[in-house]
């Protein structure tokens, strides 16, 4: 499916009457079912940005585009336009970026017709700003603005959402000889354009005060940097009856280099050692692409390797605890705030931990080495009273400081040229 796009008869307007302002939302994966954490960030945003915008989605997808998803997107946007790119392709763009000398990333995700569609919308109806949704997508406004006879000439919103730069320089470390060497040149050219080098931006933006703060440190001073944080459906993700068995829960993407690195080492280093003091726990890992390393940890007796579902709150449902044991974790964790307003206890490593506003002895639980994990685990299991007390006070966190209106309240007012309003957290006040 490709080159589709939806044409309103009349021109969507505001309530007084005046045209709301045209905005091109960029993102490099479909922005639906909202199943993964930039999905779930760029499905709320399109939903919040409805509101505000006459809005125009353009998209790539590594996964089938089906014709519910195009219908579904179509409800929230004018336009819509989405292309499918296959795993070679991607591989041919990578390598054709890298002999070039330009990022992979952006590399990766440009599909001529699909820039083609973008630069008839900007001629029959010029965009007023523009949000890139991730470095992947940065090359389609490069040549927005050099579009002849109608460059874009609005404002341009890089929503970073991680410090891509700092996690691929963060692969580098982890890397023997050739890949370390390629992840340190693709840092350092998305820092080019993270400075705004390579396409400039009137404002950047990321999940949270903490990537801020990697940014300045990593790419550089600026005040053009915002956060701008994720929230959660407290609706759809509500309070779960308590779970009546030692279960452990893990969510995510499990090809995803971070998720798949933080369950194999809790699946070696922390599961044995619980299984020698209680036999009973089990753990539970659910989410989709479970890698054939991944699916070799279902052979411990206490761990099933789920895999895709549906649902999650199904799994959820049956855990005391839900884990986030990430070594390397960039931003907010959807799966963390997801659990949080399940009235779950979330126990997650010090980096899973760090880009939420959540008091970590009383709202959550912070663990680093395996026998602190192994010590707090079985505790939160046999204390029932804490279990309940630490998961009801997470509920009532997100209910506090994370519906996605207010947390998304600064990317509207970023887009519409206004200083964002900054969000206080219980603990700043205090």
């Amino acid at each position: 499916m490709s080159d589709q796009d939806r044409q309103s008869t009349e021109d969507e307007s505001t309530g007084d009457g005046s045209r709301k302002p045209r905005l091109l939302m960029l993102t490099h994966r479909l922005p639906y079912p909202p199943d993964r954490g930039d999905r779930i960030r760029s499905y709320n945003l399109l939903k919040q940005l409805s509101q505000h915008f006459e809005l125009a989605v353009a998209s790539v997808s590594e996964d089938p585009i089906w014709l519910q998803h195009h219908q579904l997107l179509a409800s929230i946007a004018k336009r819509v336009a989405l292309y499918p790119v296959s795993n070679l392709t991607i591989r041919i763009n990578a390598v054709k970026g890298l002999l070039t000398g330009r990022a992979i990333t952006p590399s990766c995700f440009f599909r001529q017709g699909l820039c083609d569609q973008i630069l008839r919308w900007q001629e029959e109806d010029p965009f007023d700003a523009v949000l890139t949704f991730c470095t992947g997508m940065i090359e389609y406004v490069r040549r927005l603005r050099n579009h002849r006879p109608k460059p874009f000439t609005g404002r341009h919103v890089l929503d970073l959402v991680d410090v891509d730069s700092a996690k691929w320089q963060a692969y580098a470390g982890n890397s023997w000889f050739p890949m370390s060497m390629l992840y340190r040149t693709e840092a350092r050219r998305l820092r080019r354009i993270e400075r705004g080098e390579y396409e400039p931006f009137d404002a950047l933006t990321v999940v949270s005060e903490a990537e801020a703060e990697a940014y300045r440190r990593t790419v550089g001073p600026s005040d053009r940097v915002h956060a701008v944080g994720n929230g959660v459906d407290l609706q759809y993700f509500h309070p779960l009856p308590e779970a009546e068995s030692p279960t452990l829960c893990f969510v995510g993407v499990l090809n995803y280099r971070p998720n798949a690195e933080g369950i194999t080492w809790f699946a070696r280093e922390v599961m044995p050692l619980l299984h020698e003091r209680r036999p009973d726990i089990r753990l539970l890992v659910v989410g989709r692409h479970p890698t054939s390393s991944i699916e070799e940890l279902g052979r411990h007796p206490a761990i099933e390797i789920v895999g895709s579902v549906p649902d999650v709150r199904a799994y959820i449902r049956e855990a005391g605890v839900v884990i986030a044991p990430l070594k390397l974790a960039r931003g907010v964790q959807n799966k963390v705030l997801e659990a949080m307003a399940c009235k779950r206890v979330a126990m997650c490593s010090p980096a899973a931990a760090e880009g939420l506003d959540a008091d970590p002895e009383q709202e959550m639980v912070v663990a680093d080495k395996a026998e602190e994990w192994v010590e707090r685990i079985i505790q939160l299991l046999d204390d029932v009273q804490l279990n309940r007390k630490i998961a009801e006070a997470a509920r009532r966190r997100v209910e506090r400081a994370y519906s996605w209106e207010s947390r998304l309240e600064p990317m509207i007012r970023l887009l519409n040229g206004q200083s964002p309003l900054r969000i206080t957290t219980d603990t700043e006040a205090a």
